[in-house]
């Protein structure tokens, strides 16, 4: 693992790349010590790793959105599941471009799973994190029929090109050498 640096009075563990230009903490601003912060390690509060949050958030409703100041949300992603969930923005403390805190007290459960936040610091959300996928097709690398551009193919298998040649000779050329055959229009290729 690389270096960290963790912050004396709130107990927050930063990557050493990300915080090594920093003065105060972005959670607590408390200032940084030049001495110890690199490996010092804070017993008394627990700590907050900022590699492995249970949410990132995305986005913040702008102060005119509502009338009512008190409908204003932060819009969080779960970690696990993915779901979008809002939070009201009065249950944090503390905003800043790269990171909100939840108030102390305040406990909060995805939506979508149910797993409680754990972590009190929600990072924004990286710029390279997408959704799952892992459900959807990747319709840009399926064969599709060049004629109706269907997904609904089928390969023409071995049998029954050979049993297409046997019955139909040299007739069966335009079916023997093509590998599918779509279910929609019936054109091979």
């Amino acid at each position: 693992m690389g270096k960290k640096i963790v912050c004396e009075s709130c107990g927050t563990i930063f990557p050493f790349e990300k915080a090594k230009d920093f003065t105060v903490c972005p959670v607590c601003n408390a200032s940084f010590d030049d001495g110890e912060n690199e490996s010092s390690t804070h017993d008394e509060k627990e700590k907050i790793d900022l590699d492995h949050p249970d949410m990132y958030y995305y986005s913040i409703d702008s102060e005119d959105k509502y009338e009512d100041k008190s409908w204003r949300r932060i819009w969080c992603e779960c970690i696990s599941c993915r779901y979008a969930n809002s939070i009201l923005y009065s249950n944090f403390i503390l905003i800043n471009p790269e990171y909100v805190k939840l108030k102390d007290g305040i406990e909060i459960r995805c939506k979508g799973c149910g797993k409680a936040v754990t972590n009190p610091v929600i990072p924004k959300r990286p710029d390279g994190w997408r959704e799952l996928e892992m459900w959807e097709k990747d319709y840009n690398n399926l064969p599709k029929c060049p004629i109706c551009h269907s997904t609904k193919i089928h390969k023409i298998s071995m049998t029954n090109k050979a049993a297409s040649a046997l019955t139909f000779g040299i007739f069966a050329v335009g079916h023997v050498s093509k590998t599918y055959k779509c279910d929609i229009c019936g054109s091979k290729f």
